[in-house]
């Protein structure tokens, strides 16, 4: 990969305790293109050097200044980005990946999302958001407590918009139905992990397109529902969301 073009942090914006969401200004056309799910590389200069390229998946919707949220996991993640400014130096290169090339083709659409792995399918949602996408589309957002969700307001809003169920997996609330709301039918929350019998309850179609990002023992957790279920695994697109952070 490239080293990349010079950016300039516009801003960013602490999502939680250990989620920053970073905004920038490229100066590379080809991020002015970028497809939903792509991802894109930033080096920072640290002491007079530049770091390594670090890939991180960018969250923000086409035609939108470029976003990229980031989970703190080590010096680079949990120092470096947070404390990043207008004047910091920066190089960006990308876009790259093809991760959910095809999905705004896809009548029914079903995503997985674990954790931060949730940022392909932010950018998804918000695309479609904008162009008024007329997919039916169900998210499973599996998350420990109802806190980690950064962006459940977000999802609530682009729900009422298009034809979006978001569903928070919850594995360590004792009563997750405590955050349902009647005027809210669109937002639903399971308790436990992702699992067929949950993806029963909530899916009715086998046919749908299906796509999945998240730390790699939640994957094969949520492979092993889907094929339970009647799904095969390499029917599923995947993204392997095991950067480190390091």
């Amino acid at each position: 990969m490239s080293t990349g073009k010079p950016a300039k942090i516009l801003k960013t914006i602490k999502e939680n305790e250990t989620t920053t969401t970073v905004v920038l200004d490229v100066e590379d056309e080809r991020f002015s293109s970028f497809s939903p799910g792509q991802f894109a590389t930033i080096r920072i200069m640290e002491n007079g050097e530049w770091s390594r390229p670090h890939p991180f998946t960018i969250s923000g919707a086409p035609g939108e200044k470029l976003q990229m949220t980031i989970k703190g996991n080590g010096h680079f993640t949990s120092e470096l980005i947070p404390s990043l400014t207008g004047a910091s130096k920066i190089q960006c290169a990308g876009p790259f990946g093809a991760f959910c090339k095809d999905i705004a083709y896809r009548e029914e659409v079903v995503m997985v999302a674990g954790g931060v792995g949730i940022t392909p399918f932010l950018s998804v949602l918000r695309h479609f958001r904008k162009t008024g996408a007329k997919n039916t589309c169900t998210l499973f957002w599996c998350n420990k407590t109802f806190a980690d969700a950064f962006a459940a307001s977000e999802l609530e809003e682009i729900a009422t918009h298009i034809n979006l169920t978001v569903i928070h997996v919850l594995s360590r609330e004792t009563n997750p139905n405590m955050y349902y709301e009647d005027d809210k039918p669109h937002i639903r929350f399971e308790k436990g992990h992702f699992s067929r019998d949950m993806l029963a309850r909530h899916i009715h179609s086998t046919t749908a397109s299906f796509y999945l990002c998240g730390p790699s023992a939640m994957q094969q957790t949520v492979l092993d529902g889907l094929t339970a279920y009647g799904i095969a695994p390499d029917a599923v697109e995947k993204e392997a969301f095991v950067y480190n952070g390091a």
